[in-house]
């Protein structure tokens, strides 16, 4: 509904027997419209009948079969009719698409969709088909990323997909091959359209699978039996830039598309994701390529025996709901990881069956209780913050490690995190490296957090006035006497947690200190603010208050871009809110009349905030 293209016709068939479908076209299309048309079929026609049912229906030049998973940019069907206008030779227009799962994250391209050439083309149709014949793969996409000619679509669909003999599987396929006999392929390589992929969609069906095979028996003999003229070489497809499709005579490029589709397979598989139908089967399989494999895993301890030192580290586990569940999760993972802990210190209200662990009751004001262990722990040089729940990847605590020993002065270490929803990894949350800005919005860092023991203990410890954000006031604490660079980032994902990034953050007591920790931190540091809060309260605005008003000259240097400089000046004078400030322009002698005019009338004004300087001779900004 949303396309560009003015002549347009669509046709809705519904082949299915409720009237969902029905709802959805009375919705979406005002009942006085022209645009468009639903039509629903008596009897059940399936898929090739449907197909066969909007083609007697249409009556368009130009065809596009649009599957009801599928989506088209607004572009895309005026791109593809303007090369079926110009170009008479051509039987058949597709474009690029975007692969998308069924929650709509885009998916890693494949070569299925990855094109041709990195521009838009035309390739000779003989050609192709020789590449088909020799690499039986569809590399042009379904139905909904092409634009064919009505014609063309009425001498071959009705003899291709006839119900029960007919193609099913490789419809779209065998039907391109069809055309590609006729005429040349228009490829274009930009993203046109998004095609979702989903364990329910019809190419995913057993039935269709299976039929599959015996089909791609039948395009391999169609492709045998064409006839016409013989490729340049094995392997190699005449084209040339549909920029130049129009002039004449045409001099026909060559290209080695076997072999540029052979190394681009090569490099595809090598890939996470590839073959990944959703977006949880690609962040699985990214993942399982974080941990070492068994041969790395061998060289560990001798990594380990190269650093300069090897520090301590306890992770303390809060457990503040008696998860039972989600502290057996974490002791878990504690357990097998690959630079084992020194020791393990679980606060909890639940018995812990593992002499392993250092068990305290867990009391009301858990940071001031962390204040109490840490004197304790005296063999320890950092202590770990984490929850009942949370899981630690198995190299966590060996990253960990070695980036404290690779770095002297770290004295507080953050990571990326993910989710766990039902056991499974999801919900990736790719951090920053320490950002005062951000941090002082919201507590980005999230709740995983390593400390050196001694420093913290130094510094007086939690303050637990901030309650569950006294460890980013220990942050910012940090950050006043020492710097940024003792807050140290890791981007690997180290921690997966039950209790996820996005329900932390909205936690009452998050939102509640998140205001206070930071005007703490700005007061203690001598700068006058207020802090406002938006749309969401958990964000902080913060408008900081100067006692001078110095005055600000915005320089802009200009030579003959009357339009540009008025732009620019325009909205400076309109949304500046600041008002001590002036507009310094400094004309590099321009020649335009009509910017000499501006100059002159601008000159004129008298402004205070407003002043030209020309130049008589151009020279550099500088």
């Amino acid at each position: 509904m949303n396309q560009v293209y003015d002549n347009l016709e669509i046709i809705v068939c519904d082949d299915c027997r409720t009237d969902e479908i029905r709802d959805i076209f009375d919705e979406l299309v005002p009942a006085s419209s022209n645009l468009a048309r639903y039509v629903r079929n008596p009897l059940r026609l399936g898929f090739q009948g449907n197909l066969l049912k909007c083609l007697e229906e249409s009556r368009g030049e130009y065809i596009k079969f649009l599957c009801d998973d599928d989506r088209l940019f607004p572009y895309f069907i005026a791109n593809q009719a303007s090369v079926l206008d110009a170009h008479e030779d051509v039987s058949l227009v597709v474009g690029r698409r975007h692969l998308v799962d069924i929650d709509d994250y885009v998916l890693p391209p494949r070569l299925e969709n990855v094109g041709l050439v990195p521009y838009d083309a035309v390739f000779k149709g003989e050609d192709m088909l020789a590449i088909f014949e020799r690499t039986p793969r569809n590399y042009l996409g379904g139905f909904s990323a092409a634009l064919m000619r009505r014609v063309d679509v009425l001498e071959y669909l009705p003899s291709i997909a006839q119900s029960g003999q007919g193609f099913l599987a490789l419809l779209d396929f065998a039907l391109f091959i069809c055309l590609l006999r006729r005429g040349n392929l228009a490829a274009l390589h930009t993203i046109q359209n998004v095609e979702r992929q989903h364990p329910g969609r019809f190419s995913s069906q057993p039935d269709t699978i299976q039929k599959a095979t015996t089909e791609w028996g039948w395009l391999n003999e169609m492709l045998k039996a064409r006839s016409g003229e013989q490729a340049p070489a094995q392997g190699w497809v005449r084209f040339l830039p549909l920029r130049k499709a129009l002039e004449q005579p045409r001099e026909w490029d060559e290209v080695g598309l076997y072999g540029i589709m052979a190394s681009r397979q090569g490099v595809m598989h090598s890939r996470v994701g590839s073959k990944s139908e959703t977006y949880a089967e690609l962040y699985t399989e990214w993942l399982s390529c974080r941990q070492f494999t068994a041969p790395q895993r061998k060289l560990i301890e001798q990594r380990i025996g190269q650093w300069a030192w090897q520090p301590r580290i306890v992770p303390l586990v809060i457990d503040p709901f008696g998860d039972a569940e989600g502290l057996d999760i974490t002791l878990r993972s504690i357990a097998e990881q690959d630079y084992a802990a020194d020791s393990v210190v679980v606060l909890t209200n639940a018995e812990v069956d593992d002499a392993q662990v250092l068990r305290f009751s867990l009391q009301p004001d858990w940071a001031r209780q962390l204040n109490e262990v840490l004197p304790l722990l005296e063999n320890a040089d950092w202590v770990y913050l984490l929850r009942a729940g949370d899981r630690l990847t198995q190299p966590s605590l060996l990253v960990l490690a070695e980036r404290i020993a690779q770095h002297e002065s770290l004295l507080c270490v953050y990571s990326d995190e993910g989710a766990l929803v039902d056991g499974k990894s999801s919900e990736p949350i790719f951090k920053p490296d320490f950002n005062l800005d951000l941090m002082r919005a919201y507590p980005y860092v999230g709740r995983t957090l390593a400390f050196q023991r001694r420093n913290l203990l130094d510094a007086g410890g939690f303050d637990p006035v901030h309650g569950e954000l006294a460890p980013h006031d220990f942050i910012w604490r940090l950050v006043e006497g020492v710097g940024p660079q003792a807050i140290e980032h890791i981007a690997e994902v180290q921690v997966e947690s039950t209790l996820t990034f996005a329900q932390w953050l909205s936690l009452p007591q998050v939102i509640e200190h998140n205001e206070s920790v930071v005007s703490a931190h700005l007061s203690r540091i001598g700068r006058e603010h207020v802090i406002h809060h938006d749309q969401l309260p958990l964000l902080n605005r913060i408008e900081y208050r100067h006692a001078a008003s110095p005055l600000v000259s915005v320089i802009i240097t200009t030579r003959d871009q009357l339009a540009a400089l008025e732009r620019c000046v325009e909205s400076l004078l309109s949304n500046t809110t600041y008002l001590h400030y002036e507009v310094l322009i400094v004309d590099n002698a321009s020649e335009s009349a009509d910017t000499r005019a501006w100059f002159a009338a601008m000159s004129e004004l008298g402004s205070d905030k407003l002043r030209i300087y020309s130049l008589t001779e151009p020279g550099s900004e500088a």
